[in-house]
């Protein structure tokens, strides 16, 4: 509080050497260093008066501390000693020294203020009482100079000063004899220089404060009498403070006087106080630990024989609840520090309120940096020390954290907060713990052996192990994205290895830290994935290889060894079925199906080259064999379970904010995300039009349940980073496209992307319903049993809405599946682009009646026979934007919009409504779709026929689409004769 607000003794409160009136020793009157004055008749003489006593105060007290000067302080700086030890107590002298002058320094500047103000004829206001308006730098001066004076006292200072051995000082101490009242023999020289050092200063003091008393009394009520009697409060606690300082000074002195060296060369320090002794306030610590107690103001030390332990006051906490069972008529407090718990036991219940009230005051002033002012108020008083810390410790004992420094937040003696950990053999670790444990998300650093180079985890952690998402970044190249449980990669996650040799990626299931379930292996230097069943990092039970040849095979497979017969689709559409060795060669027993529907069965050998023992079949064969697969050997339920798991943890959990990153981060991809997505914890995330806390999420939820309003509230959540059902969402699309994209692109895999992006449909509404029960419990609210009809059909409406995030892939599988039907269906499209409207109208057999001639306007040099793309052009444009969209739904508006088009076309031609039959309607509708030339329509139409809600099954739209399958394939069938293809108008 006071601390630094003064110089030393160079500073501008004057100079010693032009300001100080010295006088020989022989000059004194008095064989005492004294500057008490008289108070007689002060209440007579008013303001003025009480002004005249502080300068004669003032001036008595300079020239005091010029006697003192003088006669101690001089010859003592002369003395200094050669002992190393005796050295450091010396240099405390010097700064005692440097104390005094600035003091010194103080006094004489003031004096000579107060003599220029007694001159002036109008002094006497309280303006010109320096005590007033120089109180802190007063109070800042004293509590410097008596701190620094009380460690001297400490070190037991002046007893070696008396002792000093210099010949300057033993010829001076003749003359301290005739000056020193108490010095009366050799032995008291010490006490006699303790004291005329410091009984000047607090007489002063105490004469300052009865100045102020009078000055008090003769104010009238206000605002100047209010400002004395503050000042006046804050001398008396000085006069407090002092006397505290000096009893503890000589307190703890007389302590290290009674220890031996063991104790104090370890011990001692002049800073140290000590503030309570078991032998003066008996206390006993449980089990016979110790034989004595002593509580410093920064340590609590246990003697026990020979040896102590010592506990930081930092990282004390004292519990008076113990809860232990003692002895009867035992009264106890429980002492925890970081390592330690221990009992301290007293018969005495006052004594232990004395004890606790001491240790609690005696931790908080250690946390705070200083000690009170004054140093101790009555018992009872003061704010006990908090539960929350932070600090730096390292750790001793044995076990898991041994060597280890903590530095962060403490709760009663554990980690507990934010805070970082390191070990010596490089770890680090920082996060948040709880309860000593790392518990929360947090950074590791492990360094790896044979290299210079750390493995980095950025990790949820529960109970001081790895639980929940996580990066781990490999220091060999390798990242890991996905869960841990129990410090092991556990779940779903993604292995990729980033090095120039041998790069790979897997996605799927781990357990105990290996590949095991299904799973993903992506080979990027042989361009091969594996999609299949693992076990103990193994390829093992059934599994399909994709080759970027195009080259596709199904097998069984054991410990990365293919066992058994496969099938294996070749690239002309052949497919064989029977065994064939790594290198794809047919071998043993199999059947090839030709594409032409031939078929060769036999005995295949690879010695001395292909050779085949069977028989050739030229009849064709109806396929049995599958096209697609994967089916039967992966049901889509049990594909993806760990991403599932997850997310259900979290729902039963009862979505708990802090568990929600754990649970539900897989939507972050990088290092930066991860770390990003921690500060959202703690601060606002932009401008997301969600809640971005779960708890806010939960609370809006239920207000969402109306049909219009729930499908705008999916729409914006799936869209959301930040909402578990996006964070969902995002999970499946990672494991999606790790399967389909890139070389997992081929036409045999469709039904199994099909069939997964329905179960995602599926799994999402049942985690918002699962979002939705959690909500309505909180709200008190039981859910209902019974869903409304309209939103029966759940999973159809998240499915237009997850789709986008599939389309790429998906639309990709389907154009292979479909590519032939395509490339015949684009053949089609050229040969009828050749027709003129006219023609093509004529071609297709479209009733002339429905021919819309009035749309052709013609310019001079045009003939009517020769114009193309007019006809039905509303309805052509209409059904362009069959490729603007990915959701089925409006692919089927667009079809349906497509169709009233044409038939407003006719009825505007006829002047009247009109429904177009069947009959009409195909042929109008190939004219469409040839001018509307829309490339892939065989992968758009069997998209939206697979992926349509169920409900328009029978009706209209599906009437409209099977229309349209009608013409794509009406148009693949086309093929002209070269005479055809030239028509004359």
């Amino acid at each position: 509080m006071w601390e630094g607000k003064m110089g030393g003794k160079n500073s501008s409160l004057g100079n010693s050497e032009n300001s100080r009136i010295s006088a020989p020793p022989g000059d004194f009157p008095s064989r005492e260093f004294s500057c008490a004055a008289s108070f007689q008749a002060m209440s007579a003489a008013g303001i003025s008066g009480i002004l005249e006593l502080l300068l004669q105060q003032e001036e008595n007290f300079s020239s005091c501390l010029a006697r003192i000067d003088a006669l101690i302080i001089k010859p003592l700086l002369q003395a200094e000693p050669q002992d190393p030890k005796e050295k450091e107590n010396f240099q405390l002298f010097v700064l005692l020294n440097d104390r005094f002058q600035t003091l010194w320094n103080f006094t004489e500047e003031n004096s000579r203020i107060l003599r220029g103000k007694s001159q002036l004829e109008n002094s006497g206001c309280i303006q010109d009482f320096y005590i007033l308006w120089k109180g802190e730098v007063f109070l800042s001066l004293y509590i410097q100079y008596f701190v620094t004076f009380a460690n001297f006292v400490v070190v037991q200072g002046f007893e070696q000063a008396a002792r000093s051995k210099s010949d300057a000082w033993r010829l001076h101490k003749a003359v301290l004899k005739e000056f020193l009242r108490d010095f009366t023999s050799e032995s008291s020289l010490g006490l006699a220089l303790h004291v005329v050092l410091h009984k000047p200063f607090q007489e002063h003091l105490q004469s300052l404060l009865q100045l102020l008393s009078q000055l008090q009394e003769q104010l009238q009520e206000g605002s100047e009498r209010d400002v004395v009697a503050a000042v006046a409060q804050e001398f008396g606690k000085l006069e407090s403070f002092i006397s505290q300082v000096l009893d503890e000074a000589v307190f703890t002195k007389e302590l290290w006087k009674s220890l031996g060296y063991k104790f104090t060369d370890v011990l001692c320090v002049p800073e140290r106080r000590l503030l309570e002794d078991s032998r003066n306030l008996p206390i006993t610590s449980g089990c016979a630990r110790s034989e004595r107690l002593l509580l410093f103001d920064d340590v609590l030390v246990l003697i026990q024989g020979n040896s102590f332990q010592s506990f930081d006051l930092k990282l004390v906490w004292v519990d008076e609840n113990c809860g232990e069972k003692l002895a009867p008529g035992l009264h106890s407090l429980r002492i925890t520090t970081p390592e330690e718990t221990f009992v301290l036991s007293t018969k005495d219940p006052q004594m232990k309120a004395v004890w606790r009230w001491k240790l609690e005051q005696a931790v908080r002033q250690a946390l705070n940096g200083k000690r009170d002012f004054p140093l101790w108020g009555r018992s009872g008083e003061g704010s006990e020390a908090p539960s929350r810390r932070f600090f730096s410790y390292v750790f001793r004992t044995e076990g898991r954290l041994r060597g280890a420094t903590y530095e962060g937040e403490w709760l009663w003696g554990k980690p507990h907060g934010k805070g970082t950990l390191k070990w010596r053999d490089g770890r680090n670790h920082v996060g948040d713990f709880q309860e000593g444990l790392e518990h929360g998300f947090g950074i590791c650093l492990v360094p790896r052996r044979s290299e210079d180079r750390y493995d980095c985890y950025k990790c949820h952690w529960y109970q001081g192990k790895m639980r929940g998402y996580g990066i781990c970044e490999y220091g060999n190249d390798l990242v890991y994205k996905g869960y841990f449980k129990d410090n092991v990669r556990q779940g779903f996650g993604i292995l990729e290895n980033f090095s120039a040799e041998h790069p790979f990626r897997y996605t799927g299931q781990w357990e105990n830290d290996k590949k095991n379930g299904y799973g993903v292996w992506e080979d990027k230097e042989r361009a091969e994935r594996y999609i299949g069943m693992w076990l103990d990092d193994h390829r093992h039970g059934e599994g399909i290889v994709v080759t970027q040849s195009g080259l596709c095979y199904q097998r069984t497979f054991h410990a990365d060894k293919m066992v058994g017969s496969g099938i294996l689709l070749l690239e002309d559409d052949s497919v064989y079925e029977g065994n064939f060795t790594d290198d794809l060669t047919f071998v043993g027993k199999g059947k090839l199906s030709f594409a032409n529907g031939s078929v060769l069965r036999g005995t295949f050998s690879a010695r001395g080259g292909p050779s085949t023992q069977g028989g050739l079949s030229t009849a064709p064969e109806p396929r049995r064999q599958p096209d697609q697969l994967g089916l039967k050997e992966f049901p889509v339920e049990k594909r993806w379970t760990g991403i599932f798991e997850q997310f259900l943890e979290f729902l039963q959990s009862g979505c708990k904010e802090e568990m929600e990153e754990s649970f539900t981060g897989f939507h972050i991809q990088s290092s930066k995300e991860l770390r990003k997505s921690q500060e959202y914890l703690f601060c606002q995330r932009g401008s997301e039009e969600f809640p971005w806390k779960i708890e806010e999420i939960l609370e809006d939820l239920p207000e969402h349940q109306e049909p219009e309003s729930l499908q705008r509230y999916l729409e914006k959540a799936l869209e959301s980073s930040l909402h578990p059902l996006g964070k969902l969402l995002r999970a499946v699309t990672a494991a999606f496209q790790a399967t389909y994209s890139g070389v997992g692109a081929t036409r045999h895999l469709l039904a199994m992307a099909q069939d997964e992006v329905k179960f995602y449909s599926k799994k999402i509404w049942e985690f918002y319903r699962g979002l939705l029960r959690v909500a309505l419990e909180r709200k008190g609210r039981a859910p209902s049993e019974e869903v409304d009809p309209s939103l029966g059909k759940g999973p159809s409406l998240v499915l237009p809405l997850i789709l986008p995030g599939f389309y790429p892939e998906l639309s990709m599988l389907y154009m292979l599946q479909h590519q032939r039907e395509d490339e015949l269906y684009c053949q089609g499209i050229v040969e009828l682009s050749l027709f003129p409207d006219v023609q093509l109208l004529e071609f297709l057999d479209v009733q002339k009646h429905l021919w819309p001639l009035k749309d052709l306007s013609l310019t001079s040099n045009q003939r009517r026979s020769l114009i193309k793309d007019k006809c039905f052009l509303s309805a052509t444009e209409c059904l362009q934007k069959l490729i603007t969209t990915v959701d089925p739904r409006q692919k089927l508006e667009i079809l349906r919009r497509t169709y009233e088009e044409l038939e407003l076309t006719v009825a505007r031609l006829r002047g009247a409504e009109y429904r177009l039959p069947m009959d009409d309607l195909l042929p109008l509708l190939v004219f469409v779709v040839s001018r509307a030339k829309i490339q892939h329509l065989g992968a758009e139409i069997h998209l939206i026929r697979d992926l349509m809600d169920p409900t328009n099954q029978g009706g209209m739209l599906d009437f409209l689409l099977t229309t349209l399958e009608s013409c794509y394939e009406h148009i693949q069938r086309i093929r002209l004769h070269p005479k055809e293809n030239s028509h004359s108008s």
